[in-house]
């Protein structure tokens, strides 16, 4: 797997200086752009293929969630995460209700479960920048934590479908 922050030079944490990783991507668009060697084939190649990982490696970056995503996934040993009963429990109760509402539109009840999900995201968001931050201020991080910032991750993805499911449901036919 690419390591995106050796890409740039950078150092790897979850929390970084945006405006250092907008810097190094600007600065590297510049150098490597294709429009500068039009005339030489292998060199426009070349400058295509590593403006295209310039934008893979930014688009990665710039988006909290997919660089601590990036992170784990370069961490190997943390292929596979569960998630608690309850909280599984909890998606479930969710997405019934959810159902329920496809049946039978109710905008109160869509307005009460949409609340619920925003709220849960918050908590997930205030918990995930609480141990990223303790992540990044230690030299090796360790496997507990890794896996707790993992868990919420995967909660994160729960959310972003229920949050999709009910724009779903909210959209005119």
């Amino acid at each position: 797997m690419e390591n995106y922050f050796d890409f740039y030079g950078i150092l790897l944490k979850f929390n970084l200086d945006e405006q250092e990783l907008k810097d190094k991507y600007f600065k590297l668009l510049k150098t490597n752009h294709p429009d500068f060697f039009i005339n030489n084939p292998e060199k426009y190649n070349m400058a295509l293929e590593a403006s295209s990982k310039n934008n893979e490696a930014y688009k990665c970056l710039s988006n909290f969630y997919q660089r601590a995503n990036h992170i784990i996934n370069l961490n190997g040993e943390f292929k596979d995460g569960k998630l608690g009963v309850d909280f599984l429990m909890e998606m479930m109760d969710i997405n019934e209700s959810l159902e329920e509402t496809k049946l039978l539109p109710n905008a109160e009840k869509l307005k009460s479960l949409h609340s619920e999900v925003i709220g849960i995201e918050g908590e997930l968001d205030l918990e995930l920048k609480k141990l990223t931050l303790q992540a990044d201020g230690n030299d090796k991080v360790s496997s507990l934590l890794m896996q707790a910032i993992k868990e919420i991750l995967l909660k994160h993805k729960y959310i972003l479908r229920l949050k999709e499911t009910m724009a779903n449901i909210a959209a005119p036919n």
